[in-house]
């Protein structure tokens, strides 16, 4: 991993790690009073203080949808923190993998309103080609001229570590020598309707609104948005242009954990991680002998569910060793949305760098039935640093995925 580029509601690099780094918030009341229905929550987490001008050529801005001018944004941003410029050969062997869950909503929802209003000869041709769940990978790849896979992945709420472990499978079967990866997803209004109704935003107990995962008093989610994009190298690559690495992505491991399509799966089936343990411990990692120096980035949402779930998972996976873990979440400060693993597994690898790690915002009073050591206001790094940091995440379904990075210090 060489480059980090960030479009969060924190902002962008560095002042999305410095936020994470202090506990900082970057949920905010609602903008526009429109976008919300009557008696729904009134907080969102939005993507604030970039610029779509700084990266996009303005040709191709006027056609580009929302999400997608977030994702080749935080591929710019990338490019440059690893000084690489893809140009030439290197262009021919550059891909790009981008995750999502949803894609371009908002537009998607403009375009099927027309369609019914004013039917189908009348819908704007030149709209469609953004609808596709794809359209973000694409655009990357026409404002760069990216030659090699151009990949979607959309795996739920693992769709950003998912669209990170098929970069390390496109560089190992020597597909790409470079691949930009990550994942992003949109706050649009059509969503924010779907979570009311199903009843997952915070307040759903009719208490305080607010967002603040493995914490006691937690009652629901708050929606956010945002992208982020890695830079991968194979070794070679990176070596041969000597470029500053920030961590290595060991590899990643995949487990079905028993759960409805629809739902998550519960602290009793997510506690079944035998598949997880073994597929690590051949990738290196040992639990009892790493766990000290391991930082946990947990996909917890504030919600209980999916917070007793993660805690289950992280605690079965490490076994004994699981107190010795700091465990953390970043939605609590950027909200949650699909992609966001992306931007967690930037937080892990920026950990691996420099020493740091984002506490947990506004976590005030720990789950009692949370038995792991939490990244709160108090908590403190190793003296000599992370050696490792796992991303996990348990979505919907029970496709859960985690990811293993390594320190290069």
């Amino acid at each position: 991993m060489t480059g980090v580029g960030v479009v969060s509601p924190l902002g962008s690099m560095p002042a999305f790690w410095e936020g994470l780094r202090a506990g900082r918030s970057g949920i905010a009341v609602v903008a526009d009073a429109a976008d919300v229905p009557a008696g729904a929550p009134r907080l969102e987490a939005r993507a604030r203080d970039w610029g779509a001008r700084d990266h996009v050529r303005p040709a191709l801005l006027r056609r580009m949808d929302h999400c997608s001018q977030m994702v080749v944004s935080a591929c710019r941003m990338a490019l440059a923190d690893a000084q690489l410029d893809l140009a030439g050969d290197e262009a021919e062997a550059a891909g790009v993998v981008v995750g999502t869950a949803f894609g371009n909503l908002s537009e998607s929802e403009d375009f099927v309103r027309g369609l019914f209003a004013k039917g189908p000869a009348l819908a704007n041709p030149l709209t469609f080609p953004n609808l596709v769940l794809n359209s973000a990978a694409g655009y990357v790849a026409i404002e760069l001229g990216l030659l090699g896979p151009n990949l979607t992945v959309v795996r739920g709420e693992a769709s950003g570590e998912a669209a990170l472990a098929t970069a390390w499978d496109t560089l190992a079967s020597g597909h790409a020598e470079v691949v930009l990866a990550g994942g992003c997803d949109e706050l649009a209004p059509v969503l924010r309707h779907i979570y009311t109704d199903l009843g997952l935003l915070s307040p759903n107990d009719g208490g305080e609104e607010w967002s603040s995962p493995f914490d006691r008093r937690r009652n629901g989610v708050v929606m956010g948005e945002g992208a982020a994009i890695l830079v991968l190298e194979t070794a070679r690559h990176a070596a041969a242009r000597r470029a500053r690495v920030l961590a290595e992505l060991v590899g990643s491991v995949s487990e079905n954990l028993a759960a409805s399509p629809h739902d998550w799966p519960t602290p009793e089936t997510a506690a079944h991680a035998d598949d997880t343990r073994r597929g690590l411990a051949g990738l290196g990692f040992e639990p009892a002998a790493h766990a000290g120096a391991t930082l946990v980035v947990s996909c917890a949402d504030s919600s209980v569910r999916v917070d007793r779930a993660e805690a289950a998972r992280i605690a079965a996976v490490l076994g004994t060793a699981a107190p010795r873990a700091l465990v953390t979440s970043i939605k609590g400060a950027i909200g949650e949305f699909g992609a966001a693993g992306a931007l967690g597994a930037v937080a892990a690898v920026l950990a691996l760098h420099d020493g740091g790690f984002p506490r947990l915002a506004s976590l005030g009073a720990p789950d009692a039935e949370c038995l792991l050591t939490l990244a709160g206001p108090r908590a403190a790094a190793p003296a000599e640093g992370f050696s490792h940091a796992l991303v996990s995440a348990t979505p919907r379904g029970g496709g859960a995925i985690t990811l293993l990075f390594r320190s290069v210090a």
